[in-house]
């Protein structure tokens, strides 16, 4: 079969909302993603999707969003996921994917591409770092979860 690199259908954002489940049970978190086809198909103004069709079946997608570092003074592209089916994996489907959306990222001006790797996924780490990625071990995330910006929000804090 032919494999296909392209922005995702909307009809497709189940598909690849069960991949971004199955990278949680990949990566063995007890974290349940929240994303729905629905939810997805609702952030279509923020986040682009491409998706690798081999022959009619979805088995992979990267999640990408526009950033801004200014660091760099420079716009880039933030991968939020990427995702290949085991099955699928050893076929380059995951280079294919981070190169496509890349360029479509590109073309809107990107000069740079940041993401994170779960620290328990080493075999996305090789594969980053194959790729020329440099881990920025003195960066730490740092995330305000819903409860605590409400509170955040409401002046309690």
């Amino acid at each position: 079969m032919s494999l296909d690199v392209r922005p995702m259908r909307p009809q497709e954002a189940e598909d690849v909302a069960a991949m971004v489940h199955g990278l949680a049970v990949h990566i063995g978190t007890d974290f349940v993603p929240a994303l729905t086809g629905e939810r997805l198909r609702a952030a279509s103004d923020l986040i682009d999707v491409v998706v690798a069709d081999d022959g009619g079946k979805l088995i992979g997608a990267c999640l990408g969003l526009m950033t801004f570092s200014t660091w760099r003074g420079a716009p880039g592209l933030y991968v939020v996921d990427l995702f290949v089916l085991p099955e699928a994996r050893g076929r380059n489907v995951g280079l294919d994917l981070l190169r496509c959306s890349a360029q479509r990222f590109a073309a809107r001006g990107a000069q740079f591409i940041k993401l994170e790797v779960d620290e328990t996924n080493t075999g996305a780490e090789r594969f980053y770092a194959r790729l020329g990625f440099n881990k920025k071990a003195e960066d730490r995330l740092h995330i305000l979860e819903q409860d605590q910006l409400k509170q955040f929000l409401g002046g309690n804090t």
